[in-house]
C-alpha cells in the first residue's frame, strides 16, 4: 500500500505540473503539434524521454524499481505507431538496462513487449470516440504484459514473484491513470487550441466588411469607427490603426501596450497600437497579431482593385469582380462551422473553394470554354448548397454540342451569386442556369424564384458584366432582365467567330 499511495502521489504532482504547463497557448499549440502532426520520430524521443523520468520518479524495492516508465511509450505507440513505440521502448529500456539491478534486463525486455502491446491495439484506439477509458485500459493490460514477461525472466524465481506481486498493483493502477491523465490533457488541449482559433477566426471574420469599407475609404472618421469596433471586440481601452503615422494618441493616460506594423510588399505602410491600463493578455495578443495581418491583406486587395479599374481589361480578371468579399467571408464562416460539426462536408468545401480559386487566379485568358465556365458555377452553387442545405436547390442544362463554344470568363458567377443572395421565396432558393443558342448567338439564362428586380438595384456585380461584354462585344451582346415569378437574366453573345477579335486583340495591346 506504501508504493502504492507513494508512487500515484508522484505521479498526481507531476500529472499537476504537466496542467500548468500547458497553460500557455505557445506550450499548448506545441502539445496539440505533438500528437496531431504524424511525427512518429519525435513522439518517439518523447515517449523514451518520458519513460526516463518514470524510471527516475520511481521507488526502488528490493534492487528493483517500482515505476511508471511505460507512460511515454504506450502513448507514444498510440499516437505514432510501431516507429514510435520501437523509438521510445528503446530509449527507456536502454536507460533501465544501465541501472543494473536484478530486474534490469527483464524489465528492459518488458517496457519493450508493452510497447508493441499497445501498438497492436492503436488501430482500435484510433477508432474509438472514448479514448481516454480505453487508453486505461491498454496501458493497464500493457502492465500486465510487462510484469508477466518480467516473471519468467527475472532469477531467483522467489525474487520474481515477490516483485512481481508488490509492484503489479502500484504499475497497473498508476501507470493507467498516468496514460488516462496524459490523454484527458491531450483532449483538453486540442480542444482549448480549436476554440481559440475559432474565436480568432470568428473575430476577423466580424470585422472584415469593416475593414474593406475604412481601408478603401480611409477616411478619420471610418479608421476611428473601425478602431473602436476592435477595441471592443479586443476588451481593450484604446486601439489606434494610422496609415500615415500622423494619427495622434489624444491625450490618453493610458500606456501603449502593443505596437504592430503593417506592411505591403516588405514596405511599412502603417502601425496598428494599442493602449491599455493593463498588459494584455495571451488570447490579445494572439487576436491582434491575426487582425493585422488581415488588414495587411485587405490593404494589398484595396489597392489591387483600385489599380484593376483604371483598366478595362483588368477590370475583367480583377479578383473582387469575379468572387467577391461577401462569398469569401461566408465561405470562410461556413467553413469554420463545418470544421467543428462536419469533417468530411468541411474538407469537401475546401477543396472546391481551391478549386475555384485556382481557376480565379491561373486563368488569364478572357475566353473560356462553356464547360469550363459552368464547372466553376457547379462547385460555387456546390459551396453554397453546403452552406443552405435542402433550402437552396438548382440545375444546369447545357445541350452537348454547346459545351466548347467560347465564353467571357467568369460571365455568370455574378448573376448566378445575385440569384442565390436575393432569390430566395418562402425560405426556399431556387437557381436554374440555361444554355441555349439561335441564329449563331449563345444564350446564357439564369433563373430564380425570388421577389423578382427593380433596375434601381441593379449592383456593382451586373454592372461589371455589361461593361464587360460591351468591351469584348460592343452593341453585339444583349443583357435582358425580366421579372415573373422571379428574376431571370439572359446574356446573349455571339457565338465562336463571330465576336469581333480585332478589338480584343488591340486592346490587349494597349494594355500591355
Amino acid at each position: 500500500m506504501y508504493l502504492l499511495i507513494t508512487l500515484f502521489g508522484r505521479m498526481t504532482i507531476l500529472g499537476v505540473t504537466i496542467f500548468f504547463a500547458l497553460q500557455f497557448y505557445k506550450t499548448k499549440k506545441s502539445f496539440v503539434k505533438l500528437f496531431e502532426g504524424n511525427k512518429p520520430i519525435v513522439l518517439g524521443v518523447f515517449g523514451g524521454l518520458f519513460g526516463v523520468l518514470g524510471t527516475i520518479l520511481g521507488l526502488p524495492y528490493k534492487g528493483a524499481i517500482i515505476n511508471y516508465r511505460d507512460i511515454g511509450v504506450i502513448v507514444a505507440s498510440l499516437y505514432g505507431g510501431l516507429p514510435a513505440s520501437l523509438l521510445s521502448s528503446s530509449i527507456a529500456s536502454s536507460h533501465r538496462f544501465f541501472l543494473g539491478g536484478p530486474s534490469g534486463f527483464a524489465c528492459a525486455v518488458g517496457t519493450l513487449c508493452a510497447g508493441l502491446f499497445s501498438t497492436s491495439l492503436r488501430g482500435w484506439y484510433l477508432r474509438s470516440k472514448e479514448k481516454v477509458i480505453l487508453g486505461s485500459l491498454i496501458s493497464a493490460f500493457s502492465e500486465l504484459v510487462h510484469l508477466f514477461v518480467a516473471y519468467f525472466l527475472i532469477i531467483p524465481r522467489s525474487l520474481a514473484a515477490d516483485i512481481v506481486l508488490n509492484a503489479l498493483a502500484p504499475m497497473v493502477i498508476t501507470n493507467a491513470f498516468g496514460v488516462a491523465l496524459i490523454l484527458a490533457l491531450t483532449k483538453f488541449t486540442e480542444q482549448a487550441v480549436k476554440d481559440a482559433s475559432s474565436k480568432v477566426f470568428s473575430t476577423t471574420l466580424a470585422v472584415a466588411e469593416d475593414a474593406v469599407k475604412t481601408i478603401e475609404e480611409p477616411s478619420t472618421a471610418n479608421i476611428q469607427r473601425f478602431a473602436e469596433k476592435l477595441s471592443t471586440i479586443l476588451g481593450v481601452e484604446k486601439l489606434i490603426i494610422d496609415f500615415d503615422e500622423r494619427t495622434s494618441r489624444q491625450e490618453s493616460n493610458c500606456p501603449v501596450r502593443a505596437c504592430i506594423a503593417l506592411k505591403s510588399r516588405g514596405r511599412t505602410i502603417g502601425r496598428l497600437m494599442v493602449l491599455n491600463n493593463t498588459e494584455l493578455q495571451e488570447e490579445q495578443t494572439l487576436m491582434l497579431r491575426e487582425i493585422a495581418k488581415f488588414i495587411e491583406m485587405v490593404v494589398v486587395a484595396a489597392r489591387a482593385v483600385k489599380e484593376s479599374i483604371l483598366a478595362r481589361e483588368a477590370q475583367m480578371r480583377d479578383f473582387a469582380s469575379k468572387l467577391g468579399p461577401h462569398f469569401l467571408f461566408n465561405t470562410l464562416a461556413s467553413i469554420r462551422y463545418l470544421i467543428r460539426n462536419d469533417d468530411e462536408n468541411a474538407v469537401k468545401m475546401v477543396d472546391e473553394l481551391s478549386e475555384l480559386l485556382r481557376y480565379y487566379f491561373k486563368n488569364k485568358e478572357s475566353l473560356v470554354t462553356l464547360s469550363e465556365e459552368l464547372r466553376m458555377i457547379e462547385y460555387y452553387l456546390s459551396i453554397m448548397k453546403l452552406r443552405y442545405g435542402d433550402s437552396l436547390v438548382y440545375e444546369i442544362d447545357i445541350p452537348e454540342d454547346l459545351k466548347d463554344q467560347q465564353v467571357p470568363t467568369m460571365i455568370l458567377q455574378p448573376i448566378v451569386e445575385n440569384a442565390v443572395e436575393y432569390g430566395a421565396r418562402d425560405g426556399k432558393i431556387s437557381v436554374k442556369v440555361k444554355v441555349s443558342s439561335k441564329d449563331s448567338e449563345l444564350i446564357l439564362r439564369v433563373s430564380d424564384k425570388g421577389m423578382g428586380m427593380k433596375s434601381a438595384q441593379k449592383g456593382i456585380g451586373m454592372t461589371l458584366v455589361e461593361a464587360r461584354l460591351r468591351n469584348l462585344y460592343g452593341d453585339r451582346a444583349r443583357v435582358e432582365y425580366k421579372n415573373k415569378d422571379g428574376l431571370t437574366v439572359t446574356i446573349t453573345i455571339p457565338m465562336e467567330g463571330a465576336h469581333d477579335k480585332s478589338r480584343y486583340i488591340r486592346r490587349r495591346a494597349i494594355s500591355s
